[in-house]
């Protein structure tokens, strides 16, 4: 039997599932979590209908069902037994890391990671930062305005770029991680999906590994992060960026994308690799209408134990939905964000750290009003 997490966002959403499993979800569940199981013996189905307060809602898959727990019942041993991660999700705990002589807390507000683009061909900051002193100086600015982590990267992965060499890769990437170590404890994660590159910048003083692929393009990335030990993101993508936005197309995009993080957990895992952030990857391989159900829809991933990453700053989805070119998308990123933090997002990848620092801080200070 495999389980996961669906949160039911909306009358909208209960709709779509409806439609799409061809089952009878009851408005009444709103709000709340119902969980597709799949491979689903006779035995276990006959054990989850003994208990008070489960139900099952067949659906038009073999062996599934959506299983609905009732507000105030718990979970049966043979479960948790099974899948114990169901006992961690319900106490909402992530894991606390020891990077170097830093803490990486997951339990609170959402970490800000500030984007830089080594890169000539970005599409937001292309050509900005460039030039080392001013990418460094840009970094120290951004730690100062409340990043924990610098994100740099030293190709474009925008839709239709265009791969650099991996020498390239590496002359634009590791002079300014090196800079920006001599200068500041800040953390530093790697966007690349080069494993050469990846340990050039860990040596350089880099401490995370941003790969698009999830590990899967270069076949030594895996052994890097193992023998680092050092924190990977595991991104989801459709494609390359080269191909990736030529038609996607998802039946059920939460569905995919959850089923792509349990295959590249259960990868890393025989891999000896633990420290693991996800990513859903909007705008890699989505179309506009994807991009927005996984911010509705994203507190599904926060059943898997793991922190959960959001990249949305200025993307093409902002655009298309409030008609706005990139230099007018700051609002509608802002929005994102705050839904993502509320959401369950641990990470925020953007490039206006100030903005986005003081948006979750003034969310907090309203929410905490009372305590």
């Amino acid at each position: 039997m495999k389980i996961r997490a669906v949160f039911l966002s909306s009358k909208k959403r209960i709709s779509e599932l409806n439609r799409m499993y061809r089952t009878q979800l009851p408005d009444s569940a709103l709000h709340q979590f119902v969980y597709f199981v799949s491979g689903l013996s006779t035995s276990e189905r006959q054990m989850l209908q003994r208990y008070p307060g489960f139900t099952l809602f067949p659906v038009n898959v073999s062996g599934s069902f959506f299983l609905f727990l009732e507000p105030g019942q718990d979970w049966p041993a043979e479960i948790v037994t099974l899948y114990p991660q169901i006992t961690s999700f319900s106490e909402k705990s992530l894991p606390v890391w020891k990077i170097r002589d830093m803490e990486l807390n997951f339990n609170g507000l959402p970490l800000i990671m500030g984007i830089l683009n080594i890169t000539p061909d970005s599409f937001s900051d292309g050509g900005r930062f460039t030039e080392k002193n001013r990418a460094v100086e840009h970094a120290l600015m951004m730690v100062e305005e409340g990043a924990r982590i610098i994100d740099v990267g030293g190709e474009s992965t925008r839709p239709g770029a265009d791969p650099v060499s991996p020498e390239e890769e590496l002359n634009r990437v590791v002079p300014v991680i090196e800079e920006i170590r001599g200068h500041s404890d800040v953390l530093i994660s790697v966007d690349t999906y080069r494993s050469g590159t990846a340990r050039a910048a860990l040596e350089a003083g880099a401490d995370i590994i941003n790969d698009i692929s999830g590990a899967q393009f270069d076949v030594q990335m895996a052994e890097t992060v193992r023998s680092y030990d050092c924190p990977i993101i595991v991104m989801h993508i459709k494609g390359t960026p080269k191909n990736m936005q030529k038609n996607p197309f998802y039946t059920d995009v939460m569905a995919e994308i959850y089923a792509y993080f349990e295959d590249r957990i259960a990868f890393l895992d025989k891999q000896k690799i633990s420290k693991i952030i996800l990513d859903p990857g909007i705008g890699f391989g989505k179309r506009t209408e994807d991009n927005l159900h996984i911010l509705r829809d994203l507190r599904d991933f926060t059943f898997l134990p793991y922190p959960l990453l959001i990249g949305l700053s200025r993307k093409s989805f902002i655009g298309n939905t409030l008609d706005r070119p990139v230099d007018e998308r700051n609002p509608g990123t802002l929005a994102g964000h705050l839904s993502a933090g509320i959401n369950g997002a641990s990470i925020l990848r953007v490039h206006d750290v100030k903005e986005t620092v003081d948006a979750l801080r003034m969310y907090d200070a309203i929410q905490n009003l009372w305590n």
